[in-house]
């Protein structure tokens, strides 16, 4: 299985840093076992989170290549993150563990087509987010339970992929379809029983990581698309009533005529002003942090190790706003269904 590299997706890369190679260092497939494979998974999750949150510097390029494993004399095992030559210093604010912003730098999209973010290959993001790369960790797995056949010594990887997730190999524009219809549609039901026929020895990951951390990015992307609706709305509201102020557009409550402007400039959509899109939001609005990604699999004690539990009262108190205002909304229905 080949993965085309084209300067459209890999483009020229200056290397800083010291060049470490290890006989240790084995391959994602190479784990020995799926407690292993986790252990690994999650252990790069690590130093992903405190490289950023510690550190100030991002990734961006999440995939089955570098997420690598050190094996121990004992037969244990250590994840290590490689492959840092595209990672970026970033700007981030923190804000009780919701981390923000990445200035600067590069605009192109950043990351190894298979494993890359929704909105990156859609191009509708121009900042290299963290919750890319944790939706990037999240198809490392879903490739993992379809190509990977976990031996303690003797570990291999399918040479061709798997007709479910093939069309991740190809254009941007393939790739971002294959897996938006995973993600957003009830094409996932059709993936996801074919994990569970053919990949018996991965049930229980199917179960309590893939379809978790689906319906987390899934829910996720809804609300803030969500958000960006009442945001759209709104600025277009503000723009009109700028526009009558201005003088571009007429009133209704105005019998004067248009002043200054073309038939085409009467055209609300002509004259709305550009709404900022994902890269103002980090986060999907708080949906999509490292303790809602630890959450969905039940991790939180896990993260809490990583750092000062304090960190994620912020996260804490958005899901308890959230899960009010969903008992409010069920409340108001009860209260409909009587009258």
């Amino acid at each position: 299985m080949e993965l085309k590299l084209t300067k459209d997706n890999h483009p020229d890369r200056v290397f800083r840093g010291l060049l470490v190679a290890s006989p240790c260092y084995k391959k994602l497939w190479q784990a020995g076992s799926i407690e292993n494979f986790k252990k690994v998974w999650l252990d790069c999750l690590r130093f992903h989170y405190l490289a950023f949150t510690k550190g100030k510097v991002l990734h961006r390029d999440i995939s089955e290549h570098n997420l690598m494993v050190l094996e121990h004399p004992d037969g244990t095992v250590t994840g290590i993150l490689t492959d840092w030559d595209i990672a970026k210093f970033v700007d981030t604010a923190a804000q009780d563990g919701i981390q923000v912003g990445v200035s600067g730098g590069h605009k192109h999209r950043t990351g190894t087509p298979p494993f890359m973010a929704l909105d990156l290959l859609h191009g509708r993001d121009r900042i290299h987010h963290p919750r890319h790369d944790l939706e990037s960790f999240f198809y490392i797995i879903i490739w993992a339970v379809f190509h990977y056949k976990l031996h303690p010594t003797n570990g291999t990887k399918a040479a061709l992929p798997h007709e479910k997730v093939a069309n991740w190999l190809g254009p941007l524009a393939q790739i971002y379809d294959a897996k938006n219809g995973l993600m957003m549609s009830m094409e996932y039901r059709e993936v996801f029983q074919s994990m569970m026929r053919e990949r018996s020895e991965w049930v229980d990951l199917v179960k309590t990581w893939i379809e978790p951390l689906r319906k987390c990015i899934r829910d996720a992307r809804l609300g803030a698309a969500d958000d960006r609706t009442a945001a759209d709305i709104n600025n277009a509201v503000l723009a009109a009533q700028r526009a009558v102020r201005q003088g571009k557009i007429q009133d209704e409550d105005d019998d004067d005529d248009v002043q200054g402007a073309s038939g085409e400039a009467n055209l609300l959509g002509n004259i709305v002003e550009e709404v900022a899109g994902y890269d103002s939001d980090a986060t999907y609005g708080g949906r999509l942090t490292y303790f809602r990604f630890m959450r969905a699999i039940g991790m939180v004690k896990t993260l809490e190790t990583w750092d000062d539990a304090i960190n994620f009262e912020e996260d804490k108190a958005i899901l308890r706003a959230e899960k009010k205002e969903k008992l409010r909304k069920l409340l108001e229905m009860d209260a409909s269904d009587t009258d």
